[in-house]
């Protein structure tokens, strides 16, 4: 392997797939590719993977391992796991493939966040580029980008989300085929990024065996960055640890694309951040950049399951996570349309107890407190200090309030009772993630139980109750909103989708990281390329987002 390259980008993840791809499509371009994990080889790829259901999720060996984060502060919540994907494709590789863009009032609020051409108007071209929409069309898609989107069709829905589908039509909310077009409130059919039989991970489409054959293209796996050499302010190459040896690389450029946790962890450790804090830490300072690792955004979720009758359950020939989903508007003064959400997943784990187990799960899609990612230590290998702040501002409680309303007046109707037990809070523990870990002994555990809940009428509303804590009635708690604004602080977790921590922004505003087209602000030859630019999480899940955004910064690269 050369030393010395055009362009080292910083992790196979989504972006890192997508970067590597579109610079080498160029054949004067050198680029390395450094991923943390492991590598996922195209027409080799492990069946957990390729898989429609995403069963990589309950693997551990893809992740970054002890990663924790606070779900609201270190002083009131404790440290729980945080999957953070570790293996080329990142979450695409392992997450569900919800291809949900957001709505154009998002990105209008990244423009007015100091991100110029970042507007909606600015983004859909490379949504369109990116895609291959499989169902819509029109001017709002692609038909001949990498990425295939598919939605299931209402004949195969499973019983539990022909109910919720009913449910809403009695609500008179409309049905929404289009969710990436159509942006009013109602009840939409999920869009996925998917084969018609397996994942389309960015790691699949964007890196495939013809982009793997480029000449311009090195990729190693198991190459931990762990700091961005500099001469002077200019990035000139990485230190990494290579199958267990550190070596260095150089580069005319760096780019950065190890998400919104490890991206500003990197910086930190490199020296760019604010400067007190880095002195703190005996880390000498390149650029004073108080922006890095503040603004951590996610999405706050609450859940409610439910034990599902035989006939309620989800057919084993549909290998999907959700397959409709409820977004809809607050009305809160002062916050974004579509800013609520409410997940329908009639399947909620690989294992046999799993497969019984419906999920209906509050979203708050635009929360307004942020968090931080912090450095404990300058030690290289040393994992951050995560904080998300989830309901730290009184109108995001607000408004987990009436998104919980709305999850309990669905999983409580008359079209859902008929499909199971009892519903019941789910908290999100490390535990119930120990439960929920691919293995012969949870697979075991998962299966006794699973058929004592069939042979036992009434066990499952007893054992599920309890399994995951205290038994609640759901119904009374809505009553009780001083107990329920308790309740949903203190069982209140996060998906995966942070955003935030190296945000762009004008070159005068202080907290911003990176300009518009992800160059670093206060030094040279150093982009970030990822969801860590992003001013604001977008009312969807991030792995389309995420893909445009690389496609952007892609093409700022080639117009340079």
């Amino acid at each position: 392997m050369p030393s010395t390259f055009d362009f080292l980008v910083v992790g196979g993840g989504t972006a890192g797939c997508v970067i590597a791809s579109r610079l080498t499509e160029r054949g004067a371009n050198n680029v390395l590719l450094l991923e943390a994990g492991r590598d996922v080889q195209p027409g080799n790829e492990p069946a957990d993977i390729a898989s429609v259901y995403p069963a990589s999720y309950f693997n551990k060996a893809y992740f970054w391992s002890g990663l924790k984060a606070h779900w609201r502060t270190g002083a009131t919540s404790a440290a729980t796991g945080f999957s953070q994907a570790r293996v080329f494709g990142g979450g695409g590789s392992v997450m569900g493939m919800v291809a949900l863009r957001g709505t154009p009032a998002d990105y209008d609020d990244w423009a007015r966040a100091g991100a110029e051409g970042w507007d909606w108007n600015g983004v859909l071209p490379y949504f369109r580029k990116l895609e291959t929409d499989i169902d819509c069309g029109g001017d709002a898609h692609g038909k001949d980008g990498p990425l295939p989107i598919r939605r299931i069709a209402p004949q195969y829905y499973p019983p539990q989300a022909r109910a919720v589908a009913a449910w809403a039509a009695a609500q008179g909310l409309p049905f929404i085929e289009d969710m990436n077009a159509d942006f009013r409130d109602g009840l939409g059919a999920a869009p996925m990024c998917r084969q018609e039989n397996g994942r389309a991970s960015a790691a699949f489409v964007y890196l495939d065996a013809v982009a793997r054959r480029r000449s311009n293209l090195t990729v190693a796996a198991n190459a931990q960055v762990t700091k961005i050499l500099f001469e002077g302010r200019r990035a000139v190459g990485v230190s990494a640890i290579v199958d267990g040896a550190v070596k260095e690389f150089r580069a005319r450029e760096i780019i950065v694309t190890a998400g919104a946790i490890f991206s500003p962890a990197l910086l930190l450790r490199s020296g760019i951040g604010d400067a007190a804090q880095l002195q703190k830490l005996g880390i000498d300072v390149v650029a004073d950049r108080r922006g890095v690792g503040a603004n951590l955004q996610n999405h706050p979720v609450l859940f409610i399951g439910m034990h599902l009758k035989r006939a309620a359950r989800q057919a084993a020939t549909l290998r999907t996570v959700p397959v409709v989903c409820h977004r809809f508007s607050s009305g809160v003064a002062g916050c974004a349309p579509a800013d609520l959400f409410v997940n329908v997943q009639s399947k909620t784990s690989w294992n046999a107890l799993g497969q019984q187990i419906g999920n209906i799960a509050p979203t708050l899609l635009r929360p307004k407190a942020t968090g931080r990612v912090q450095l404990a230590s300058k030690a290289p290998t040393a994992l951050p200090d995560v904080e998300f702040n989830f309901l730290g501002e009184d109108i995001d409680v607000q408004r987990m309030l009436m998104v919980f309303d709305r999850a309990v007046d669905i999983v409580c109707s008359e079209q859902l009772r008929a499909l199971g037990g009892r519903p019941f809070p789910v908290r999100f523990t490390d535990q119930l993630r120990r439960m929920n870990e691919v293995g012969r002994v949870n697979a075991v555990k998962a299966r006794l139980i699973a058929t004592l809940l069939d042979l036992v009428p009434g066990l499952g509303d007893f054992t599920l109750g309890t399994l995951t804590g205290e038994r609640i009635d759901l119904l009374q708690l809505i009553r009780d909103r001083k107990a329920l604004a308790a309740h949903v602080r203190e069982n209140v977790a996060g998906v995966f989708h942070p955003v935030g921590t190296c945000r762009m922004g004008r070159a005068d505003d202080a907290d911003a990281v990176c300009d518009s087209a992800g160059r670093v602000y206060g030094v040279e030859g150093l982009r970030v390329a990822d969801a860590s630019i992003m001013p604001n999480v977008m009312a969807g899940n991030t792995n389309l987002p995420v893909i445009m955004a690389a496609e952007k910064i892609a093409d700022a690269i080639a117009r340079a």
